[in-house]
């Protein structure tokens, strides 16, 4: 039984591997025979083209959808600014110039324009070419009308074939090129929109800062004020116009006065000065650049006071 057994497990073994044998080279023939149809008929051109198709419409929906979101969050993020910068222009119209008005006519006349300009920022309405649907851009489709085509190659010797997925090719890849265009196009928009933002969250940088510059120098001022109130009516309980007089102050004290003189003049010309186009980043640029001129300018004088 022990011999039998052995032979049937070799005989066995054998026609098995016969039988793989038989099946690599079937699939090998198999194989082979896809290959020289596929060469035939054109389908090889139309494989590489529907593999194209699929690698840049996975590539534009991801960019796509990454720029919607950037596009919203640098739109919200620039009508944020734009926002807090007309409320701080607001504030000093209406707040602090007044109050220093106020308190510097009791010593000295200072006259101020109520004309102010507030920022308007309108964000473009963009259009990009979209991907073309494979119904646009398939001159055939192996995969979609497999008798179709089949009868189409054999009848015309491949020659339509050929030609129509060689066709579709070109135009899946020369819509890989017009989609790598409205890509940069997204890139660029979104390069400018961060430079815009950048500027204008410095400009709301220096218009806060400088609100709260001021109102230290208010208090200053009501000081000072106070001061020449006290001093004058020492005089007999009476007010004397000449000792509400800054030249009555000390001198350091007359510089506070001078310093927001100063200051108010360069705030006014801040709140008094309006981007052309915020749509427009060297615009915006330059405005950011002026700003933080005058923005030290303020600091320089608070200083020397």
């Amino acid at each position: 039984m022990g011999f039998w057994a052995s032979v049937v497990d070799k005989i066995k073994g054998a026609a098995k591997k016969i039988g793989n044998g038989i099946r690599s080279v079937g699939s090998a023939i198999k194989k082979g025979a896809t290959n020289v149809w596929n060469k035939f008929s054109g389908k090889d051109k139309f494989n590489e083209a529907d593999k194209l198709y699929k690698e840049i419409t996975e590539k534009y929906n991801k960019r796509k959808q990454e720029f919607d979101e950037e596009l919203k969050f640098y739109t919200d993020s620039i009508e944020r600014h734009v926002k807090q910068i007309n409320k701080a222009k607001e504030t000093i119209k209406t707040e602090l110039f007044v109050s220093m008005a106020t308190k510097m006519e009791k010593i000295h006349g200072v006259s101020i324009s109520k004309d102010f300009s507030l920022e308007e920022y309108k964000a473009e309405v963009l259009s990009f070419d979209s991907l073309r649907s494979k119904e646009a851009l398939y001159k055939i489709d192996f995969n979609k009308h497999k008798f179709k085509t089949t009868i189409q190659a054999i009848f015309t010797l491949g020659f339509y074939t050929r030609k129509k997925a060689k066709e579709t090719l070109l135009a899946v890849q020369e819509e890989e090129k017009k989609i790598d265009t409205e890509i940069t196009k997204m890139d660029a928009e979104i390069k400018k929109l961060k430079l815009i933002d950048k500027s204008l969250e410095n400009v709301d940088f220096y218009f806060m800062s400088l609100i709260e510059l001021y109102e230290k120098l208010l208090v200053r001022l009501d000081n000072n004020v106070n001061y020449l109130y006290i001093r004058c009516i020492s005089f007999a309980h009476k007010l004397v116009n000449e000792k509400m007089s800054i030249r009555v102050l000390p001198k350091m004290q007359q510089k506070e006065i001078e310093a927001i003189v100063t200051a108010s003049k360069i705030l006014k010309a801040m709140t008094d000065m309006h981007i052309l186009s915020i749509e427009n980043s060297n615009e915006v640029k330059k405005y950011s650049k002026e700003m933080k001129e005058q923005y030290d300018s303020i600091n320089e004088v608070a200083e020397a006071a």
